[in-house]
């Protein structure tokens, strides 16, 4: 891992070469990294080793206050080793510059205009680091933006995720140490910003992770194939839980869809298969089975129509790993049902 010294000795000769012309002075200053003069223009640079969403939030907005108290028309910027799609996303929101030292950058000023993209990440860390986003690891975030104003205390947390207490005492130190989270004088806990905790897990979830089945069932419609799977389940007294475009169809209807997705907290039986006259096939699928990594994806299952469905911030993670429309129906679920202020 890259740091912070090494990415402050690196950034002037980057910067200068993606400009396309001199700096006129680089500079330390007080609660700040450094201080470039590129042209007429005054950049206000916080650096980060890491970019992991909190981090570079915090730095954006580190920036952005220092650039307004030092001069009207400075430039905040944040500089990182890798900047992956939700920390850009973060900077694009706060009006925040950004650069990586892998040769990505957006940095926007009057006559200024610096943008490279697709460069790949030159600081991948070997090995698979712990994540508080892991599948066991994640009911703790899981739990806190299912009543994001609530203040948690870290026993309460424990209990509803049934996880050990010195467990979620670790998970909430390492998010808080992301600036994810935030405390109360008394030590209890919620999300700092519940939009930024949601994209950070987004950001590291993969659904491919799970255990999926992928199968053709002959249905006239999306709609229709989930009710009969919904049936099916109960007749056979199979737990379910209806995720994806069926899920977020029920939330918020959207479109119409034909992938249906379904989390089952055991393997289904060769009887259900036989009853919804199901063909194993990857090609043309339009239904999943899916036995999840971790039973935390049934937290906050609700029935909706007499249809069971995960909850709405599963919904929208598992949409972001879906093909067709998917992606669009998880932006929809999120402006009408994950709208946190």
């Amino acid at each position: 891992m890259i740091a912070t010294e090494d990415i402050v000795a690196r950034l002037p000769g980057l910067l200068a070469d993606l400009a396309g012309f001199p700096l006129r002075r680089v500079r330390r200053h007080e609660n700040v990294d450094l201080l470039v003069h590129l042209g007429p223009h005054l950049l206000v640079v916080m650096v980060k080793a890491n970019s992991r969403a909190g981090a570079i939030a915090q730095a954006a907005e580190d920036a952005r206050d220092a650039a307004r108290r030092l001069k009207a028309a400075a430039i905040p910027l944040v500089a990182v080793p890798f900047m992956g799609g939700v920390g850009r996303g973060i900077c694009r929101e706060r009006g925040v510059s950004f650069v990586d030292l892998s040769g990505n950058a957006d940095i926007v000023a009057p006559g200024l205009r610096v943008q490279v993209a697709g460069k790949p990440n030159l600081f991948v860390q070997r090995g698979r680091p712990s994540s508080v986003f892991a599948a066991k690891s994640s009911r703790v975030a899981r739990i806190l933006l299912a009543e994001p104003g609530r203040w948690w205390r870290q026993a309460e947390l424990a209990s509803e995720g049934q996880l050990g207490t010195g467990y979620v005492s670790r998970i909430c130190s390492r998010l808080e140490e992301d600036r994810l989270i935030e405390r109360n004088r008394v030590g209890c806990v919620r999300p700092r910003d519940p939009n930024l905790l949601l994209e950070a897990w987004q950001a590291q979830y993969d659904a491919r992770r799970h255990n999926i089945r992928r199968g053709h069932v002959a249905a006239r419609s999306g709609e229709e194939l989930a009710r009969r799977v919904a049936e099916a389940c109960r007749g056979f007294g199979l737990d379910y839980a209806f995720t994806g475009p069926a899920a977020a169809w029920l939330m918020a209807p959207f479109a119409g869809y034909r992938l249906v997705t379904v989390y089952l907290h055991r393997r289904a039986n060769d009887k259900l298969l036989q009853q919804l006259k199901w063909h194993e096939e990857e090609r043309g699928a339009n239904l999943w089975l899916i036995r999840p990594d971790d039973e935390g994806v049934f937290h906050g299952a609700q029935a909706i129509r007499n249809v069971v469905c995960v909850s709405a911030v599963q919904a929208y993670l598992d949409l972001r790993n879906m093909p067709e429309r998917a992606r669009e129906a998880a932006e929809h679920l999120r402006k009408e049902r994950l709208k946190w202020q």
